[in-house]
């Protein structure tokens, strides 16, 4: 927020760089035009409204060379840049929805928008996006959530509070300082589901990474669900599939080295041991799984909140845990 520290502010967007300094949330981190950058934050979080409605919206903030000549929007892709010519930045962001259009936001205002062939708007494809742009991607979601996806990770408002989930290095960095004996690194695909697909979609769920052996320590687990579908979260669309099938089902999912689902609906045993030596820990999702994480120390257990934030377990202590209160790894 340094590029903006100097600049002359209107009221209200000195009040919301105030509530990001105080909030130490690193929404517009690392965009090239920061007053630009919450300019379109302020607008998505308080778009016009027209007849009662309350549009969708969204806004790439990069360096022009990084947009206009990125391959995403190369001849034959299904991607275009339309010029917006002169019209007045208040008009040229109506055709921006957030979904299959985005305004392209330079440092002077908007100068294209870029349609796409198919919805953008889960947060799975943002990242993506993101990652192939830079700069930071803005989105005011359907359900009245704002979005800002950039270096810093994806940075959340669901209306009352700031959420903000750092990048996945980050967390797998972490993970392998305590569980050296797992290939951490394999467990990107499954780590980015949790947090960008469910935690995203605020689906509530337990998900186990097992990439030594997909099958779970003798007594630890009752299925409830017996058999699944071979789907895979690096293939593509199948991660939706499971997604929908763990927004209608109780219990932990069990997935392989390769992120590939092995069980699901799984009711957790811990151990006598795990009950004595790890205290409750939030509501019952949260308890039974980190007591089945002391129980099976080859694995690592991902709990998403319905509420949106994401808990991770290794060996009965809690590895990561990021929500609203407290927004640091540790």
């Amino acid at each position: 927020m340094g590029s903006i520290t100097d600049a002359v502010l209107p009221g209200r967007l000195e009040r919301l760089l105030g509530e990001l300094r105080d909030e130490g949330v690193p929404a517009i981190e690392g965009a090239p035009a920061g007053v630009g950058a919450l300019v379109e934050l302020s607008y998505a979080l308080r778009p016009h409204v027209h007849e009662g409605r309350v549009p969708t919206y969204g806004a790439f903030v990069a360096p022009s060379a990084t947009v206009l000549g990125n391959p995403v929007f190369a001849s034959g892709t299904d991607a275009n840049l339309i010029p917006v010519g002169g019209l007045d930045l208040r008009f040229a962001r109506r055709f921006a929805d957030g979904m299959t259009t985005f305004a392209v936001r330079m440092h002077d205002g908007i100068s294209h928008v870029a349609c796409f062939g198919r919805d953008m708007s889960a947060e799975y494809d943002l990242v993506g996006l993101q990652t192939a742009l830079g700069g930071l991607v803005i989105q005011r979601h359907q359900g009245g959530q704002v979005r800002v996806f950039g270096p810093a990770g994806v940075v959340r408002w669901d209306g009352i509070s700031w959420h903000h989930d750092p990048p996945l290095d980050s967390w797998l960095a972490r993970l392998a300082t305590v569980a050296p004996h797992l290939p951490i690194e394999e467990m990107r695909a499954v780590l980015r589901f949790a947090v960008h697909e469910l935690g995203g979609r605020r689906i509530g769920s337990t998900l186990i990474w097992r990439p030594l052996d997909p099958d779970p320590p003798h007594g630890r687990v009752e299925r409830l669900v017996h058999n699944v579908p071979l789907l895979c979260l690096g293939r593509p669309g199948e991660a939706a599939a499971i997604a929908h099938a763990l927004a209608q089902t109780d219990g932990a999912a069990i997935f392989d080295g390769s992120g590939g689902l092995r069980s699901i609906g799984l009711r957790l045993a811990p151990s006598a041991d795990a009950q004595s030596s790890v205290g409750a820990l939030s509501g019952m999702r949260h308890t039974s799984a980190i007591r089945y994480s002391f129980d099976d120390r080859d694995c690592v257990v991902i709990v998403v909140s319905d509420a949106g934030p994401v808990t991770i377990m290794h060996g009965g202590a809690v590895v990561t845990k990021l929500d609203p209160i407290d927004e640091q790894i540790g």
